[in-house]
């Protein structure tokens, strides 16, 4: 007779305990990854937040940021036609620069190139210079024979474009609205019709100023020639040479040649 084992060891499972167990598991992971897609993304059927940062707000393209910018523009500039000017730093203290033409301006002729003149106002003055030596001796030129506030209503305005700011333009202002209403003479202008051009002497220049002798030769009343100078001085404002006028009554000062030595440059080289 044989003897029965009574120690219990493990009861035998049936098969398809671990069926059952790998659906529970797979089950689980289920939810799992429902949970955690529940926590981490918002409900389709919702509406996303908008974003609340900058950081996080959509930029434009460059390409849709260049069709609707402007040209870019010196910021240091008055006019947008300044971007196109030669600003190349040459001096002119003792070479003439290269003058493109000579246009009517004014009671005469005036320089026209790539250094300046870019900005045609109402009244036919061209402002609009280079921020450079160059840039300084074309508005030099230009403002001794064509800058008159007291002829037109429409010259008044380059009062403020063309001359620096302060007491004497406010002077020169004031006697020009006398001669435009007929209240004050003006002086004869016939005489500068007459100038020609020679050339310059550069007195000075920095960034911020400019001072040019400019050399004009022009007939006397017996016909003769005799040679003047034209003292004229700048200063760079807001973006632009300026005429800054040697009194509240007159813009610039003549006077007698006396033989100085000076750069040739003008309608007829």
């Amino acid at each position: 007779m044989s003897t029965q084992d009574t120690t219990q060891g493990p009861k035998a499972r049936p098969k398809w305990f671990g069926a059952a167990l790998m659906l529970l598991a797979l089950v689980l992971v289920g939810l799992l990854a429902w949970g955690l897609r529940v926590f981490l993304f918002p409900n389709n059927d919702e509406p996303a937040a908008e974003p609340t940062t900058s950081a996080s707000q959509t930029a434009p393209s460059s390409a849709s940021a260049s069709a609707s910018a402007g040209p870019v523009v010196d910021a240091d500039a008055a006019w947008d036609c300044q971007s196109d000017l030669n600003n190349d730093d040459v001096s002119v203290a003792d070479s003439a620069p290269t003058v493109e033409e000579w246009v009517a301006g004014g009671y005469n002729v005036i320089p026209f190139s790539e250094f300046g003149g870019c900005q045609k106002q109402p009244s036919g003055l061209r402002v609009g210079y280079a921020h450079t030596e160059t840039g300084s001796l074309m508005a030099a030129a230009t403002y001794s024979v064509a800058l008159d506030p007291s002829v037109s209503d429409e010259a008044a305005q380059d009062l403020e474009v063309a001359i620096a700011e302060g007491s004497n333009r406010i002077l020169l202002g004031e006697r020009a609205q006398r001669i435009r209403d007929g209240l004050e003479q003006s002086d004869d202008t016939s005489a500068i019709t007459r100038l020609t051009l020679l050339g310059y002497i550069q007195n000075s220049y920095t960034d911020e100023a400019a001072s040019y002798r400019l050399i004009y030769s022009a007939p006397d009343a017996s016909g003769l020639e005799q040679t003047l100078i034209a003292q004229v001085d700048l200063v760079w404002e807001d973006g632009d040479w300026k005429l800054d006028p040697a009194s509240g009554t007159e813009l610039v000062t003549g006077s007698r040649y006396q033989g100085q030595p000076y750069v040739q440059w003008g309608p007829r080289e």
